[in-house]
Order: structure tokens, then C-alpha cells, then sequence
């Protein structure tokens, strides 16, 4: 079957890959959070960066749970905190924002499979060594979704989705507290910890 429009309207805003972990405690707020970004094209060239709120309500979190930007272009990580980082409310809502560090990594690596159990981004900056852990991976969904149903609320964005069960945010070998939790996107139930592939992020012609 065609597609309806083979060129999408609009200015490419940035593309790569997402995941993130959002953990929440008893009561149901965060206790951390954090999204990885391997961006492939931008207008500021490629890189690799992780926001980590080690301590989400928190402008400065203690050394064993940091709130930090570890990146190895700060220029990109410049980039998604004003362009996309600041358009999510719960991380542009947080006490963090407006000083967040950024600090240079020297390490960045993947394992594990994401067709399998367990998947992991290991990122090592100045005196942190941050492991993002995801397990349980469910099968993967295809999406294609429109401004209202992103939260930006300003572009379209297609991508792969593979919504995990359970995951770990490790730094410097101690896990942060706090569990995955329950979200809605798009109308159907998934998980606050997910892996994002192919993600594409676009601004429509209305918006640019």
C-alpha cells in the first residue's frame, strides 16, 4: 500500500536514537530520569549525549545521584536542551533545567541486544560512570505521530518503539531507587522505560 504523502511537509529537526528511563517512587513521583541521545544528522552535526536527573527535584543532585549533561559534543547537547530537552515538561519543569552541567565524556557504549532480554548505554564522564539498563524488552511498534501526541506539541516524529518492563540507572555501580512505571502514548499503554530507534523528529510547515 503507498503511502499517502512519500515526502513529509516540514524541516527535519534532528534524527537518531532516544531511550530513555523515567523511574518513579511509591508515591508516584520521579526519582530519576534520564534520556540518552545518539543523534545521526542535526543542525549542529552528530554526537552522543545523556541528561541524568540523579536527583529530579533537586537543582543540584548529591555526588551519588548527579544531575548532569554527559556528552561528547557540546554543541548537540547545547542544542537539545533549548530546541527539545526544553520543550518536555517534566524535564523542563525541573529545578535542574536552567543549570544542568554539561561535562565531557570520554566513554560511550552499547550492549546487549534489543531483539533480546537486556540492553544497556554506558556512558563515563569526568568522575561518573553512568549505566542506563533496560530488560524485559517487549516487541516493537512501529509510530508515526502528530504534534498533539508528542511532548514537544510541535513536531511530527516517526520512530520504532520498544517498551521495556524493567530498568536500572546505575551510577558509579549504585543503582537510584525507584521502579518503571505505567504511561499512555498515543492511546495505548506502555512502560516509562523505552528504547527509540529510526526517531525523527520534524517541525511542520504550520510550525516552522
Amino acid at each position: 500500500m503507498p503511502l499517502h504523502q512519500p515526502v513529509t511537509p516540514g524541516i527535519v529537526d534532528w534524527t537518531g536514537e532516544n531511550p530513555g528511563i523515567l523511574l518513579k517512587d511509591d508515591a508516584g513521583n520521579f526519582s530519576a530520569m534520564a534520556l540518552f541521545f545518539r543523534v545521526a544528522w542535526s543542525p549542529v552535526g552528530q554526537g552522543q549525549v545523556l541528561l541524568l536527573y540523579g536527583a529530579p527535584d533537586q537543582v543540584e543532585g548529591p555526588k551519588h545521584a548527579p544531575n548532569v549533561l554527559l556528552t561528547d559534543s557540546e554543541p548537540l547537547a547545547a542544542f537539545l536542551k533549548e530546541n527539545f530537552i526544553g520543550k518536555l515538561g517534566a524535564f523542563a519543569n525541573a529545578p535542574a533545567y536552567e543549570t544542568v552541567p554539561i561535562v565531557l565524556a570520554q566513554t560511550i557504549r552499547t550492549s546487549g541486544d534489543p531483539m533480546g532480554h537486556r540492553y544497556s548505554e554506558t556512558v563515563v564522564g569526568g568522575d561518573l560512570t553512568v549505566e542506563l539498563v533496560w530488560e524485559g524488552l517487549e516487541s516493537p511498534k512501529a509510530l508515526e505521530l502528530t504534534p498533539d501526541q508528542v511532548g514537544t506539541g510541535e513536531h511530527t516524529m516517526f520512530t520504532l518503539l520498544v517498551p521495556a518492563r524493567d530498568a536500572q540507572i546505575i551510577v558509579n555501580g549504585s543503582r537510584l531507587p525507584g521502579d518503571v512505571g505505567e504511561r499512555v502514548q498515543a492511546g495505548f499503554k506502555t512502560t516509562t522505560a523505552f528504547l527509540y530507534f529510526s526517531e525523527t523528529w520534524v517541525i511542520p510547515p504550520e510550525q516552522s
